[in-house]
């Protein structure tokens, strides 16, 4: 007779969720960084409409390379989406690999960083100048997307992090006969006490 753990697969639809909403983010941040429409100015001086971003300045005609005022918005940006990255790869390496949940915490660190700096990123930003293009925007909503995994993140680390020392087993998705689960449960607790 065989007994099969986790048999709803909630907990991995649950990390799975995250892990989608951190690429979502991590997409968004991409997008955001690589496109000049953070800021549109349609009322200049000489009656252009002109768009400028972290690195280029744009018109209809042209667009001039211009990072020299937000060096350090770019900086703390290009590091908070570092951090988006290793908490995105870290999320789905606990969906394949059981072996990560231990240490599943860091992952809501990741996040929280990443919320963090992208939030100082953009005050950076609009410290020179309006955000009212859609890459402002899409900055935003991935700080957003990266909140609303936080929050999912630290419920699943949470769990896995108090009921690991108690219950070691329960952690990983085989069968295993019948016998053997009795034999390993009682193995575990003879250790313990």
């Amino acid at each position: 007779m065989t007994v099969v753990r986790n048999k709803t697969k909630y907990d991995r639809i649950l990390t799975i969720t995250p892990g989608f909403l951190c690429l979502f983010a991590l997409l968004c941040t991409f997008v955001a960084l690589c496109t000049p429409s953070w800021t549109i100015n349609e009322y200049s001086s000489d009656g252009e409409v002109q768009w400028h971003g972290l690195f280029y300045k744009c018109n209809r005609f042209k667009c001039i390379l211009n990072y020299h005022h937000y060096i350090l918005a770019i900086v703390v940006t290009i590091i908070s989406t570092i951090f988006l990255l290793f908490a995105t790869i870290s999320v789905f390496l606990i969906v394949l690999y059981n072996i990560f949940r231990r240490y599943f915490y860091l992952t809501s660190l990741f996040i929280l960083i990443n919320v963090l700096l992208h939030f100082i990123g953009v005050v950076l930003y609009t410290h020179q100048a309006t955000i009212n293009g859609i890459s402002a925007r899409l900055m935003i909503l991935s700080n957003v997307l990266a909140c609303i995994s936080l929050a999912i993140v630290s419920y699943i680390a949470g769990r896995y992090s108090i009921f690991y020392p108690k219950n070691q087993t329960d952690f990983h998705f085989t069968k295993v006969e019948n016998t053997e689960a009795i034999t390993k449960i009682e193995e575990q607790q003879i250790m313990q006490t």
